[in-house]
């Protein structure tokens, strides 16, 4: 069965009012409703949009003034829909991504008002910046740091074979429960079909190695980093390269804090 094919028999969608509805085809679309009508538990607010848990459920609906929202979503309609096609791509492949559960979109005469994404939560379970984090403070040793890191790379090279390439692949957007298997978040990122070019696969692993540098020496890093790297890649030129991106990645956020007025922030133990 091809993907679209595949895609339409999981998740049928129907028309109810001015929503579309697009569903798991084993969610009820009053469940569905009945979740968007519930105030749940507040995650996160934005000037675009509200992120809030509904049990094991979590809802992200856009937000801001009607005409503002009306001519982003119009315009942008494809982009706004990147995080539900990357979801049911990547669940297809059994990528672990939140499970989707539903995208619903508001729309008439061609103009699309908002929208609202229903994914599973990732309960239990924290991004690898905080994982790696608590295996250092609990001195774990580096037999199991350097398995952890295996167990990551495994699970990169996978998402990556898939055609699909995330362009925001830190590790606060890579979660896990025990360091062996690992979920990816802001699908919104992601981009499908998409060919894995020397800029890309540049820009990713300078997103990762600025997530654990300030933990891990280079010892452990530089087999981390070339286990993602193709046969024909030289480490010895390429760490270079990911070592001078990562210092400029780091002055450009860190001079964004100074506006902000913030400091780097530590990982939270668990």
């Amino acid at each position: 069965m091809q993907d679209q094919e595949y895609i339409a028999h999981t998740f049928p969608s129907i028309r109810k009012g001015l929503m579309r509805i697009h569903h798991d085809a084993n969610i009820a679309v009053e469940t569905v409703l009945e979740c968007l009508e519930s105030t749940g538990t507040p995650m996160k607010t934005s000037n675009r949009s509200a992120v809030w848990r509904v049990e094991r459920w979590v809802v992200k609906q856009s937000r801001g003034s009607f005409i503002a929202r009306t001519v982003r979503h119009t315009l942008q309609y494809q982009k706004h829909r990147r995080h539900w096609d990357a979801a049911c791509y990547l669940n297809r492949r059994g990528i672990h991504v939140p499970r989707p559960i539903a995208f619903v979109e508001w729309c008439f005469a061609g103009l699309h008002t908002r929208n609202a994404l229903i994914s599973e939560l990732l309960e239990g379970q924290r991004n690898v910046e905080q994982h790696l984090f608590t295996m250092t403070r609990q001195d774990v040793g580096k037999e199991k740091i350097v398995a952890f890191l295996e167990q990551l790379a495994r699970a990169i090279n996978q998402l990556n074979q898939c055609n699909a390439y995330h362009a925001d692949l830190s590790g606060k957007n890579i979660f896990t429960r025990d360091g062996e298997h690992f979920s990816f978040i802001d699908l919104d990122a992601v981009i499908l079909q998409a060919q894995y070019t020397e800029e890309r696969r540049m820009r990713n692993h300078v997103q990762l190695y600025d997530s654990f540098c300030d933990q891990l020496s280079d010892h452990l890093l530089v087999p981390f980093i070339t286990q993602l790297l193709p046969e024909d890649i030289d480490p010895r030129i390429w760490m270079p390269k990911v070592r001078s991106g990562q210092q400029e990645r780091r002055r450009r956020i860190e001079a964004i804090w100074e506006k902000q007025g913030k400091f780097r922030p530590k990982p939270e133990v668990f």
